[in-house]
Protein backbone atom coordinates (compact mmCIF):
# COMPACT_ATOMS: atom_id res chain seq x y z
CA UNK A 1 0.00 0.00 0.00
CA UNK A 2 1.34 3.66 -0.93
CA UNK A 3 1.66 5.55 2.06
CA UNK A 4 0.13 9.13 2.39
CA UNK A 5 3.43 11.68 2.66
CA UNK A 6 0.88 13.97 4.86
CA UNK A 7 -2.72 14.08 6.08
CA UNK A 8 -4.40 17.26 7.06
CA UNK A 9 -5.96 17.27 10.22
CA UNK A 10 -9.19 18.90 11.48
CA UNK A 11 -9.06 20.01 15.29
CA UNK A 12 -11.36 19.32 18.02
CA UNK A 13 -12.70 22.33 19.93
CA UNK A 14 -12.91 22.87 23.80
CA UNK A 15 -15.66 24.99 25.23
CA UNK A 16 -14.42 25.70 28.60
CA UNK A 17 -15.59 28.87 30.41
CA UNK A 18 -12.12 30.88 30.28
CA UNK A 19 -12.20 30.52 26.48
CA UNK A 20 -12.80 33.12 23.61
CA UNK A 21 -13.36 34.59 20.04
CA UNK A 22 -10.06 33.95 18.58
CA UNK A 23 -9.80 30.42 17.88
CA UNK A 24 -14.03 30.95 16.71
CA UNK A 25 -12.42 33.28 14.38
CA UNK A 26 -9.81 31.38 13.16
CA UNK A 27 -11.39 28.53 12.14
CA UNK A 28 -15.13 29.85 11.77
CA UNK A 29 -16.81 27.12 13.82
CA UNK A 30 -19.68 27.20 15.70
CA UNK A 31 -18.33 26.65 19.42
CA UNK A 32 -18.41 29.71 21.67
CA UNK A 33 -16.37 30.08 23.26
CA UNK A 34 -13.65 28.13 21.95
CA UNK A 35 -10.92 27.80 25.03
CA UNK A 36 -8.87 24.73 22.92
CA UNK A 37 -8.55 23.40 19.47
CA UNK A 38 -6.45 20.21 19.53
CA UNK A 39 -4.64 19.97 16.75
CA UNK A 40 -2.78 16.60 16.73
CA UNK A 41 -4.21 14.29 19.15
CA UNK A 42 -5.37 10.64 19.43
CA UNK A 43 -6.56 10.82 23.09
CA UNK A 44 -9.73 9.31 24.00
CA UNK A 45 -11.16 12.41 25.22
CA UNK A 46 -10.50 14.55 21.75
CA UNK A 47 -9.59 12.49 18.65
CA UNK A 48 -8.15 14.68 15.63
CA UNK A 49 -9.90 13.78 11.96
CA UNK A 50 -8.52 13.81 9.16
CA UNK A 51 -9.74 16.55 6.76
CA UNK A 52 -9.18 15.46 3.53
CA UNK A 53 -7.91 12.79 1.20
CA UNK A 54 -8.59 9.11 0.91
CA UNK A 55 -8.56 8.97 4.81
CA UNK A 56 -10.75 11.49 4.97
CA UNK A 57 -13.47 11.43 8.23
CA UNK A 58 -11.36 8.71 10.30
CA UNK A 59 -9.64 9.65 13.21
CA UNK A 60 -5.96 9.84 13.43
CA UNK A 61 -5.59 6.93 15.65
CA UNK A 62 -7.95 4.85 13.35
CA UNK A 63 -5.47 6.40 10.47
CA UNK A 64 -2.17 4.79 12.19
CA UNK A 65 -3.38 1.59 12.63
CA UNK A 66 -3.87 1.61 8.71
CA UNK A 67 -1.19 3.47 7.46
CA UNK A 68 1.55 3.80 10.46
CA UNK A 69 1.87 0.21 12.02
CA UNK A 70 4.71 1.79 14.67
CA UNK A 71 2.26 4.49 16.06
CA UNK A 72 -0.49 2.32 15.42
CA UNK A 73 1.16 -0.32 18.05
CA UNK A 74 1.38 2.09 21.09
CA UNK A 75 -0.86 5.06 22.66
CA UNK A 76 0.33 7.88 20.18
CA UNK A 77 3.19 9.96 22.47
CA UNK A 78 2.32 13.86 22.14
CA UNK A 79 -0.92 15.80 21.93
CA UNK A 80 -0.92 19.57 20.64
CA UNK A 81 -3.53 22.07 21.17
CA UNK A 82 -4.07 26.31 20.58
CA UNK A 83 -5.05 27.62 23.97
CA UNK A 84 -7.06 30.64 24.04
CA UNK A 85 -7.11 32.43 27.57
CA UNK A 86 -9.45 35.48 27.73
CA UNK A 87 -9.65 34.80 31.62
CA UNK A 88 -7.26 33.47 33.71
CA UNK A 89 -7.01 29.32 33.45
CA UNK A 90 -6.94 27.40 36.81
CA UNK A 91 -4.51 27.14 38.93
CA UNK A 92 -3.49 23.71 38.89
CA UNK A 93 -0.53 20.56 38.05
CA UNK A 94 -0.02 17.47 36.11
CA UNK A 95 1.01 14.07 37.61
CA UNK A 96 4.14 12.17 36.02
CA UNK A 97 3.57 8.69 34.37
CA UNK A 98 4.20 6.79 37.57
CA UNK A 99 1.14 8.11 39.18
CA UNK A 100 -1.11 9.44 36.26
CA UNK A 101 -0.89 5.47 35.57
CA UNK A 102 -1.66 4.21 38.65
CA UNK A 103 -4.10 6.29 39.32
CA UNK A 104 -5.86 7.78 36.20
CA UNK A 105 -4.82 5.40 33.77
CA UNK A 106 -3.31 7.63 31.96
CA UNK A 107 -0.05 8.83 30.87
CA UNK A 108 1.75 11.84 32.83
CA UNK A 109 1.35 15.43 31.38
CA UNK A 110 5.10 16.80 30.62
CA UNK A 111 4.44 20.04 27.98
CA UNK A 112 5.84 22.84 26.61
CA UNK A 113 3.83 26.43 25.89
CA UNK A 114 5.15 28.17 23.25
CA UNK A 115 3.18 32.14 23.36
CA UNK A 116 2.15 32.94 19.79
CA UNK A 117 0.59 36.28 21.22
CA UNK A 118 0.54 38.02 24.50
CA UNK A 119 -1.88 41.00 25.44
CA UNK A 120 -0.01 43.70 27.46
CA UNK A 121 -0.02 42.70 30.85
CA UNK A 122 -0.63 38.94 30.17
CA UNK A 123 1.57 36.59 32.40
CA UNK A 124 2.06 32.79 33.43
CA UNK A 125 2.27 31.02 36.83
CA UNK A 126 5.70 29.00 36.74
CA UNK A 127 6.33 27.14 39.84
CA UNK A 128 6.76 28.35 43.23
CA UNK A 129 8.89 31.43 43.73
CA UNK A 130 10.44 29.94 46.96
CA UNK A 131 10.14 26.70 48.73
CA UNK A 132 7.39 25.57 50.00
CA UNK A 133 5.74 22.84 51.70
CA UNK A 134 2.46 20.89 51.61
CA UNK A 135 1.39 22.16 54.27
CA UNK A 136 1.58 25.89 53.18
CA UNK A 137 0.58 25.16 49.67
CA UNK A 138 -2.81 23.61 51.56
CA UNK A 139 -3.42 26.23 53.54
CA UNK A 140 -3.24 28.79 50.89
CA UNK A 141 -5.46 26.74 48.61
CA UNK A 142 -7.73 27.12 51.69
CA UNK A 143 -7.58 31.21 52.50
CA UNK A 144 -7.59 32.23 49.08
CA UNK A 145 -4.19 33.28 49.12
CA UNK A 146 -1.76 30.70 46.97
CA UNK A 147 -0.90 33.14 43.75
CA UNK A 148 1.13 35.41 46.53
CA UNK A 149 3.78 32.32 46.15
CA UNK A 150 3.75 31.31 42.58
CA UNK A 151 6.16 32.44 40.26
CA UNK A 152 4.54 35.04 38.01
CA UNK A 153 6.25 35.52 34.19
CA UNK A 154 5.50 38.39 32.17
CA UNK A 155 4.70 37.35 28.49
CA UNK A 156 5.85 38.17 25.14
CA UNK A 157 5.16 36.50 21.89
CA UNK A 158 8.06 34.35 20.95
CA UNK A 159 8.80 32.76 24.60
CA UNK A 160 8.83 29.07 25.49
CA UNK A 161 8.85 27.79 28.74
CA UNK A 162 8.39 24.27 29.33
CA UNK A 163 6.80 22.26 32.00
CA UNK A 164 7.62 19.60 33.26
CA UNK A 165 5.00 17.41 35.66
CA UNK A 166 4.49 18.40 39.26
CA UNK A 167 4.92 22.17 38.49
CA UNK A 168 2.29 24.17 39.75
CA UNK A 169 1.58 26.64 36.92
CA UNK A 170 -1.57 28.74 35.09
CA UNK A 171 -2.16 30.41 32.16
CA UNK A 172 -2.82 34.27 32.96
CA UNK A 173 -5.84 36.14 30.77
CA UNK A 174 -4.87 37.71 27.10
CA UNK A 175 -2.29 34.81 26.07
CA UNK A 176 -2.80 32.64 22.82
CA UNK A 177 -0.32 29.67 23.48
CA UNK A 178 0.11 26.80 21.62
CA UNK A 179 1.17 23.89 23.72
CA UNK A 180 3.05 20.37 22.74
CA UNK A 181 2.37 17.65 25.35
CA UNK A 182 2.43 13.93 26.26
CA UNK A 183 -0.94 12.72 25.22
CA UNK A 184 -2.60 12.92 28.54
CA UNK A 185 -5.74 14.69 30.24
CA UNK A 186 -4.81 14.19 33.78
CA UNK A 187 -5.08 17.56 35.37
CA UNK A 188 -6.02 18.60 39.11
CA UNK A 189 -7.41 21.49 39.69
CA UNK A 190 -5.71 23.52 42.98
CA UNK A 191 -7.52 26.61 42.58
CA UNK A 192 -9.98 28.27 40.68
CA UNK A 193 -10.84 31.61 42.28
CA UNK A 194 -13.84 30.06 43.33
CA UNK A 195 -15.60 30.19 40.31
CA UNK A 196 -18.80 28.44 39.01
CA UNK A 197 -19.50 25.99 36.02
CA UNK A 198 -22.61 26.28 33.49
CA UNK A 199 -24.46 24.16 36.54
CA UNK A 200 -24.18 26.88 38.87
CA UNK A 201 -21.81 24.50 41.24
CA UNK A 202 -18.42 25.43 41.97
CA UNK A 203 -16.23 23.73 39.60
CA UNK A 204 -14.42 20.97 41.71
CA UNK A 205 -10.78 21.01 43.01
CA UNK A 206 -8.35 17.96 43.18
CA UNK A 207 -6.59 19.49 45.84
CA UNK A 208 -5.20 15.87 47.66
CA UNK A 209 -3.99 14.58 44.27
CA UNK A 210 -2.57 18.19 43.55
CA UNK A 211 -0.95 18.05 46.75
CA UNK A 212 0.64 14.38 45.92
CA UNK A 213 2.46 15.29 43.04
CA UNK A 214 3.26 18.83 43.93
CA UNK A 215 6.78 19.89 43.42
CA UNK A 216 7.06 22.42 46.72
CA UNK A 217 10.89 23.65 45.62
CA UNK A 218 11.53 26.86 43.92
CA UNK A 219 11.37 27.42 40.00
CA UNK A 220 14.55 27.74 38.46
CA UNK A 221 14.23 28.16 34.60
CA UNK A 222 12.86 31.56 32.74
CA UNK A 223 11.56 32.15 29.06
CA UNK A 224 13.59 32.35 25.99
CA UNK A 225 13.17 35.61 25.17
CA UNK A 226 13.64 38.29 22.06
CA UNK A 227 13.41 37.43 18.21
CA UNK A 228 15.25 34.76 16.81
CA UNK A 229 15.52 33.58 13.19
CA UNK A 230 15.04 30.25 14.44
CA UNK A 231 14.19 28.87 17.91
CA UNK A 232 14.28 25.00 19.47
CA UNK A 233 13.53 23.34 22.68
CA UNK A 234 13.57 20.12 23.71
CA UNK A 235 12.84 17.64 26.90
CA UNK A 236 12.76 14.25 27.26
CA UNK A 237 9.61 13.46 25.23
CA UNK A 238 9.46 15.70 22.39
CA UNK A 239 11.46 18.33 20.50
CA UNK A 240 9.65 21.93 19.31
CA UNK A 241 11.11 23.79 16.52
CA UNK A 242 9.60 28.10 15.60
CA UNK A 243 10.75 28.05 11.65
CA UNK A 244 10.06 30.73 10.05
CA UNK A 245 9.76 30.50 5.92
CA UNK A 246 10.33 33.72 3.71
CA UNK A 247 10.96 31.19 0.74
CA UNK A 248 11.90 27.89 1.27
CA UNK A 249 12.74 25.69 4.00
CA UNK A 250 13.49 21.83 3.77
CA UNK A 251 12.21 19.96 6.49
CA UNK A 252 14.47 16.71 6.63
CA UNK A 253 12.61 13.68 8.23
CA UNK A 254 14.84 11.14 10.98
CA UNK A 255 14.78 7.82 10.52
CA UNK A 256 11.87 6.15 12.57
CA UNK A 257 10.13 8.83 13.45
CA UNK A 258 6.98 11.26 12.53
CA UNK A 259 6.64 14.94 12.17
CA UNK A 260 4.03 17.50 12.88
CA UNK A 261 3.73 20.91 10.98
CA UNK A 262 1.56 23.49 12.49
CA UNK A 263 1.35 26.99 10.34
CA UNK A 264 0.92 30.07 13.33
CA UNK A 265 1.46 32.73 11.32
CA UNK A 266 0.97 33.53 7.34
CA UNK A 267 0.75 31.28 4.23
CA UNK A 268 2.57 28.85 1.92
CA UNK A 269 2.26 25.06 1.16
CA UNK A 270 4.11 22.14 1.94
CA UNK A 271 5.70 19.33 -0.61
CA UNK A 272 6.46 15.52 0.76
CA UNK A 273 7.24 13.01 -1.79
CA UNK A 274 5.41 13.99 -4.97
CA UNK A 275 2.30 15.54 -3.73
CA UNK A 276 1.32 19.39 -2.12
CA UNK A 277 -0.96 20.93 -0.24
CA UNK A 278 -1.52 24.53 0.62
CA UNK A 279 -0.83 25.70 4.53
CA UNK A 280 -2.65 28.31 5.83
CA UNK A 281 -2.39 29.35 9.85
CA UNK A 282 -4.37 26.90 12.34
CA UNK A 283 -2.95 24.02 9.76
CA UNK A 284 -2.10 21.06 11.41
CA UNK A 285 0.21 18.58 9.69
CA UNK A 286 0.71 14.90 10.46
CA UNK A 287 4.03 13.43 8.67
CA UNK A 288 4.53 9.86 9.49
CA UNK A 289 8.11 7.97 9.34
CA UNK A 290 9.59 6.52 6.33
CA UNK A 291 9.32 9.11 3.87
CA UNK A 292 11.43 11.69 2.15
CA UNK A 293 12.06 15.30 3.10
CA UNK A 294 9.54 17.92 3.33
CA UNK A 295 9.89 21.46 1.92
CA UNK A 296 8.04 24.45 3.03
CA UNK A 297 7.53 27.55 0.74
CA UNK A 298 5.76 30.72 1.29
CA UNK A 299 5.91 33.23 3.85
CA UNK A 300 4.74 31.86 7.03
CA UNK A 301 5.95 30.64 10.39
CA UNK A 302 5.46 26.70 11.17
CA UNK A 303 6.24 25.05 14.96
CA UNK A 304 7.57 21.53 13.82
CA UNK A 305 7.55 18.45 16.62
CA UNK A 306 9.02 15.50 16.97
CA UNK A 307 8.16 12.98 19.21
CA UNK A 308 11.55 11.66 21.22
CA UNK A 309 12.17 8.08 21.13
Amino acid sequence: MHREPFVKLAPVFKDYLWGGEKLKALYGTAVSPVAEAWLLSAHPDGESVIAEGKYEGLTLREYLKIEDKKEGEAPFPILIKLIDAARTLSVQVHPGDKYARVHENDSGKNEMWIVLEAEPDAYLYVGFNRDVTRGEARRRVENGSIEEILNKIPTRAGDILYIPAGTVHAIGAGNLILEVQQSSNATYRLYDYNRRGADGALRPLHLEKALDVLDYGQYGPSPSAGPQNERTARCPYFSVSWQPVTDSLALPMADGAFASVVCVQGEGSLARDGRQTPLRRGDSLYLPAGGGPAEIRGDLQVIVTRAAY
